[in-house]
C-alpha cells in the first residue's frame, strides 16, 4: 500500500493532475446522483437529495475520490511509459473501467436504478434483485476493485511492474 499512495503523491503534486482529480471525483459525485434522477420517472433533484441517507454521501464522496483517483493515475501512468504496448493500454484501460463500472454499481440503491444501468448491459430483473438483496457485498467488491485498480496503476508508475516496462 506505501507504493500506492507514494503514486498518488508523485501524481497529485503535479497542478494539472490535481485538477483533473478533483474535476473527475466532482463528475462521479454529480453522476451517482444524476443517475437515479434521469432513469427513475417523476424523480427530481430535490426528492433525490432528501432520500439519501449520511452514509450514502460518505460513501458516493468515498468513491468519486476513488474514481478520481484511479483516473488520473490511469492517465499518468499512460504518459508516463512510452514503451507501452497497445496489450497494456488495453489492460489499463479495462481495469479503470472495471473500478469505475463497480463503484457506479456500488452507489446503487434503488431497483429502477439498477434496472436501467442493468438494461444498458442486456441483464435482466433477476440480476437487479440479486444486487439489491447483496449490496453490501457488492459495495464491499466495487470498492475491493478500485484499490486493486490504483493498485496495479501505482506500480506502473513506480516502475515495479515488469509486464510494463517490456517492449
Amino acid at each position: 500500500m506505501r507504493s500506492t499512495f507514494t503514486a498518488i503523491q508523485i501524481v497529485l503534486k503535479k497542478p494539472q493532475y490535481s485538477f483533473a482529480f478533483i474535476f473527475v471525483a466532482i463528475i462521479f459525485f454529480a453522476l451517482f446522483i444524476a443517475i437515479p434522477i434521469y432513469t427513475i420517472p417523476g424523480n427530481s433533484f430535490s426528492f433525490q437529495l432528501s432520500i439519501f441517507r449520511k452514509q450514502d454521501y460518505v460513501l458516493m464522496i468515498f468513491l468519486a475520490l476513488l474514481v478520481g483517483v484511479n483516473v488520473v493515475l490511469q492517465i499518468y501512468g499512460w504518459r508516463q511509459n512510452k514503451k507501452q504496448t497497445s496489450q497494456n493500454l488495453a489492460q489499463g484501460t479495462a481495469a479503470g473501467a472495471v473500478g469505475v463500472f463497480g463503484a457506479i454499481v456500488g452507489t446503487a440503491a434503488c431497483a429502477s436504478c439498477l434496472a436501467s444501468l442493468f438494461g444498458l448491459i442486456g441483464l435482466g430483473p433477476g440480476s437487479v434483485f440479486f444486487v439489491l438483496k447483496n449490496q453490501p457485498y457488492f459495495l464491499i467488491g466495487a470498492i475491493v476493485l478500485m484499490i486493486v485498480s490504483l493498485y496495479f496503476a501505482a506500480q506502473k508508475i513506480n516502475e515495479v511492474c515488469t509486464s510494463c516496462s517490456k517492449v
